[in-house]
């Protein structure tokens, strides 16, 4: 008998052996496939949302350039429809920032805590929170500041940090403390210190 199986018999054992594996194999192939399009869905997807909201987030910055109250169906938008994407973030963070002039402290407290929940970069969700320490500071909730002071933050935040805490203390009336938290922002800051931050230092006098 030879050693080689003849063709009729290499044909014979495909056929078994496709019984026995082909539903596995076409569903390999199957899957295979559905996945290369399946992702290539994806990534037209993405790139689809991004053009979308980066057109929504235009509207929102030329509005900005006079009055920031006719985008606020597209901020909503953003925030319904792109919480995912920066356009969303920067846009209320705009608002936040718009609302906070005028004085209007609540909508910005919403503004800010919405980017703070929902924005899915670290960078904004620090800055949202540092900014948001500001109006509390502005509606002296020092409470509320000085828990977002507190967080933790990348060593690049700490002169922002140390000078709101300097701006807390001000507003407790506790001008020692005030001193020592400016003098460590500029102290952190180096050569990068701004002018405000040395003056509310100079205002408070050297102390006793």
């Amino acid at each position: 008998m030879s050693d080689y199986k003849t063709d009729d018999e290499k044909v014979e054992d495909l056929k078994n052996w496709w019984k026995e594996n082909g539903t596995s194999v076409i569903a390999g192939i199957t899957l295979a496939i559905g996945g290369m399009f399946g992702w290539q869905y994806w990534k037209d997807y993405q790139i689809n949302t991004a053009a979308e909201a980066s057109a929504l987030y235009a509207k929102v910055d030329k509005a900005s350039e006079t009055s920031l109250e006719q985008a606020q169906p597209d901020i909503q938008t953003l925030q319904n429809n792109y919480a995912s994407t920066p356009y969303a973030a920067i846009a209320t963070m705009k608002a936040a920032q718009y609302y906070a002039e005028k004085g209007e402290y609540q909508p910005a407290v919403t503004a800010l805590r919405w980017v703070i929940d929902n924005s899915k970069e670290t960078d904004f969700k620090n800055l949202a929170s540092i900014r948001l320490a500001r109006v509390f500071i502005a509606m002296k909730i020092v409470d509320e500041a000085l828990k977002l002071t507190n967080q933790t933050y990348p060593v690049a935040y700490q002169p922002l940090i140390d000078e709101l805490k300097g701006d807390i203390y001000v507003v407790q009336n506790k001008p020692t403390e005030a001193r020592a938290a400016y003098d460590k922002a500029m102290l952190s800051a180096g050569g990068n210190a701004n002018e405000l931050i040395k003056l509310k230092r100079d205002n408070l006098g050297k102390g006793s």
